[in-house]
């Protein structure tokens, strides 16, 4: 059954990113027809009902993988298929990466060989661990959702939107350009394996399987659900290497709104009081905003620890699979015939690892210089025209922003810039060890 899906109701970043995630995924099949676009009806009545408005990029691409039910559909029908889909991802990911742990250990001729093997393993690996985090955090997330898009955390004013909106597009951007390159990449790896002369019944991924595929359907079988396992962790990888950051970037942008109150703390109480309101309606007006946004403030600070508690421990797992891919690739880099197809597999592969890792560390590197500038807004207040006790509130305030947010992984690695250069010069040093033992 397929239906008419109407798009007025849509923002521009969603239609695209809608027609560019199902298209390159290639899970469902569309056709644009003016103003609609035509879906299964499946997939029409998940994204009809679920609220993309926060994060469209990385939910649609949930949504497709199998891994971000519509909260808001109560069919049991759906429910069940729903988790019988969810079962055959997360099945293809563990699947994959158990029966390639098996052929790594029966076959392992030397280090080149090993590293070849483990080439793609290692960030389907990582993705098993990011299909259950999602998986075992949704309530947490969906939480996490209605906090920040709601009051006091929600912009107020023009201002504070044209704030938030910024931090969307910049977000939006980071989705559509590691989206972009993670499929390419995906693509190249699976898809490119289907032009390569391979000896008969040899697979493209040296795995172990619990049955004979020399030859014949079984073959074709094998191959194709390792091509399937690929793409399906490459779509995982794209969700949730852009949630995370994207998570921690929303961080930012409601301290940027935070700081936008504090500079114009005066000027908010002059335009709610009149001349006729005495110095102690004065003092209440001023009380009641310092509330307002301490509370605010108290209310990042907790998102901020959540976000960080629900996702610290897969991102630790994704920064020490990345080190290892990274030495990994470098080491398979140099012995590789320069521009040939397997040149080119692994600098789209290599790129992909430093993006993720640098998008990462960019976002939590940002939040921390950001959360430090929040002491610069109250300095910048006029504070002459204020109460003495309302004065001594802001002076607390400050000396709590002396203290910044700090995102870590793994309660470990601080993300920042100065750990991104870190890890590549442990990615570099891991090579030089591999490189000499060779």
């Amino acid at each position: 059954m397929q239906v008419f899906f109407p798009l007025d109701n849509l923002n521009n970043h969603f239609k695209f990113s809608l027609e560019f995630y199902l298209y390159l995924s290639n899970s469902h099949k569309f056709f644009p027809h003016n103003n609609f676009v035509l879906f299964p009806s499946v997939v029409c009545l998940q994204l009809t009902l679920f609220n993309m408005d926060f994060l469209p990029g990385s939910f649609v691409v949930f949504q497709v993988v199998g891994l971000w039910r519509s909260p808001n559909i109560k069919s049991s029908i759906y429910n069940n298929f729903y988790r019988l889909r969810t079962f055959f991802s997360v099945f293809l990911l563990y699947s994959f990466v158990g029966c390639s742990i098996i052929g790594i250990a029966i076959k392992h001729d030397d280090v080149k060989t090993v590293t070849n093997d483990c080439f793609v393993m290692l960030s389907v690996l990582a993705c098993c661990g990011k299909s259950v985090n999602i998986l075992k955090c949704r309530k947490t997330i969906l939480n996490i959702i209605e906090i920040m898009q709601n009051d006091p955390c929600s912009p107020r004013n023009e201002h504070e939107i044209d704030i938030q909106k910024k931090c969307d597009s910049f977000i939006w951007i980071n989705t559509v350009i590691y989206g972009i390159l993670t499929e390419v990449t995906a693509v190249m790896l699976t898809f490119g394996t289907l032009f390569i002369d391979l000896p008969e019944g040899e697979l493209p991924f040296n795995t172990w399987l619990p049955y004979n595929h020399s030859h014949g359907f079984t073959y074709k079988f094998a191959h194709g659900q390792q091509i399937i396992s690929i793409m399906t962790s490459a779509n995982i990888a794209i969700a949730y290497d852009t949630l995370v950051p994207a998570m921690i970037l929303q961080v930012c942008a409601k301290l940027n709104i935070l700081k936008h109150r504090f500079s114009n703390f005066t000027k908010m109480i002059n335009n709610q009081i009149n001349k006729s309101s005495t110095s102690i309606d004065k003092l209440k007006k001023e009380k009641q905003l310092i509330a307002d946004y301490v509370k605010c403030h108290l209310i990042i600070f907790k998102l901020a620890k959540t976000i960080n508690n629900t996702f610290s421990i897969v991102v630790f797992l994704q920064c020490l699979i990345s080190t290892l891919v990274l030495c990994v690739s470098i080491y398979n880099l140099a012995s590789v015939e320069l521009f040939s197809s397997e040149f080119t597999n692994i600098i789209l592969y290599l790129a992909c690892m430093l993006s993720e890792i640098f998008i990462l560390c960019a976002a939590g590197n940002e939040v921390t210089l950001v959360s430090q500038s929040i002491s610069d807004s109250i300095y910048e207040t006029d504070w002459t025209d204020l109460n003495t006790s309302t004065i001594k509130s802001l002076v607390l305030i400050m000396s709590r922003t002396m203290k910044p947010i700090i995102f870590k992984s793994g309660y470990v690695i601080e993300l920042s810039l100065d750990s991104f250069k870190s890890l590549v010069k442990i990615s570099y040093s891991t090579y030089n060890v591999l490189q000499q033992t060779s």
